[in-house]
């Protein structure tokens, strides 16, 4: 009994720590050239590599088995509704399709088998095993140790930002925040969206914890610096993102008149966020007011919606396959746009949630995902009491200007979202800490 006690233990601590397993995945994969033997970790293709993080799912996978056949580890009453089973037989199916029939754009960035292992397959293993066999005790520390792993992640992130002392550019050329996010061969800055992507839903739970006053120690510090980075990447789809999640869950947990007070409140801190940054580079490119490539940002989305229409009226099963848009861009952009498109790099996404999904997936991605999010949404009727599901909704509002999910450690934060939404009550929790 002690033995299979350690490891039912063990099995949980690896999930309860698996947030900080991202983080050291995505530390390891923009930061490679650093790692020891590195080659060990690089398959055939560009984007090919091995993160710490598909080796601790590899591990999870046989611990639960080992566990599993010794009733260590067993089922619990958590049933995966049919709307979520088919979610994840249609996502499996969709991109079995695309490695037995996609067409190959070159220059082929990434082995298609590998990229669904690391980017769909291994996600949807560790969420649910998590699912099946966790507790709701085990949750609740596994969202403690998720956000305070972005504690961490801003604290070095912010370091960064003001000191320059690590490898990898502090900030972009609009001086917004990027750090750890750098191209892993040259360490300039990509984009500052991805580090409102990972930050993003750490912030919605947070404010939501810190309303509640439940676990002030942990949840100010993460609503006051993921706050900070969210404000310094100088992402409008994060800010919309934080507004509208916020927003959605004071309108249900507040009654109405306090909620409009509440409201005219939040549009004055949108105001004062407005006029903050009218004079930074940022805006000033994206109204054409600073020097840029294009009359102004906006017009390089307007070619990227452009290629996502021709892509829609030509592609409308198969999409153009996985990690293959950019490719896809560069060999079909003169067509398309009838000029040369005016970015030194092409866009290596559709720039939106579920139309990246589909160029990716196809059709059958497509529909798996848009199942997965109304039965998040309407499973709980979007109570206060599970807090996840307004992070959810910052998520899809980012989704639809941006391409939340394209990232390994993004991925497993999505996915762990969902896996809150479904399952992270905070009413239960506060009945048993009471």
């Amino acid at each position: 009994m002690e033995k299979k006690g350690m490891l039912k233990k063990f099995y949980e601590w690896m999930f309860v720590y698996s947030p900080w397993v991202f983080l050291a995945g995505m530390l390891q994969f923009h930061f490679q050239q650093f790692v020891p033997f590195n080659r060990l970790f690089m398959g055939a293709n560009f984007f090919d590599y091995v993160t710490v993080t598909d080796f601790l799912v590899i591990l999870i996978f046989f611990v639960f088995a080992y566990g599993f056949s010794k009733k260590a580890i067993v089922w619990n009453g958590n049933r995966l509704g049919r709307p979520l089973q088919a979610a994840i037989f249609l996502l499996v199916l969709a991109g079995i399709l695309q490695i037995a029939f996609q067409e190959v754009f070159e220059p082929v960035l990434v082995t298609p088998t590998e990229y669904f292992r690391s980017m769909f397959i291994f996600p949807l293993i560790y969420m649910v095993l998590a699912y099946k066999t966790l507790d709701s005790r085990t949750f609740n520390r596994m969202l403690q140790s998720y956000v305070l792993m972005v504690v961490f992640f801003c604290v070095m992130a912010l370091f960064q930002y003001f000191t320059g002392l690590f490898p990898g550019e502090k900030h972009d050329f609009m001086g917004r925040l990027v750090w750890p996010f750098v191209d892993f061969v040259s360490m300039k800055s990509t984009s500052a969206n991805w580090a409102a992507f990972f930050v993003t839903p750490a912030f919605i739970l947070s404010f939501i914890h810190v309303w509640k006053k439940r676990d002030l120690k942990i949840f100010v510090p993460a609503l006051i610096l993921s706050a900070i980075v969210i404000y310094m990447t100088q992402s409008y789809g994060a800010y919309a993102a934080a507004f509208t999640g916020i927003t959605f869950y004071l309108f249900r947990e507040l009654k109405f008149k306090k909620f409009l007070a509440v409201f005219v409140l939040i549009l004055i801190a949108a105001g004062g966020i407005y006029l903050a940054q009218i004079n930074t580079k940022k805006f000033q490119v994206s109204y054409g007011d600073a020097e840029y490539r294009y009359s102004n940002s906006v017009d390089s989305r307007k070619d990227i919606y452009a290629m996502n229409w021709h892509i829609l009226l030509t592609r409308p099963i198969m999409g153009v396959g996985m990690n293959q848009y950019q490719s896809y861009f560069a060999a079909n952009h003169k067509e398309v746009l009838g000029r040369d498109y005016g970015e030194v790099q092409f866009p290596p996404h559709a720039h939106n949630f579920l139309v990246s999904i589909w160029t990716s997936l196809g059709g059958l991605g497509l529909i798996a995902m848009i199942i997965l999010i109304i039965d998040l949404l309407w499973r709980h009727r979007l109570k206060p009491e599970y807090p996840a599901v307004f992070a959810l909704i910052a998520i899809m509002t980012h989704g639809l200007v941006d391409s939340y999910y394209w990232r390994q450690e993004i991925a497993y934060i999505f996915w762990m979202t969902v896996l809150f939404t479904y399952l992270l009550n905070m009413s239960a929790t506060l009945h048993q800490e009471s």
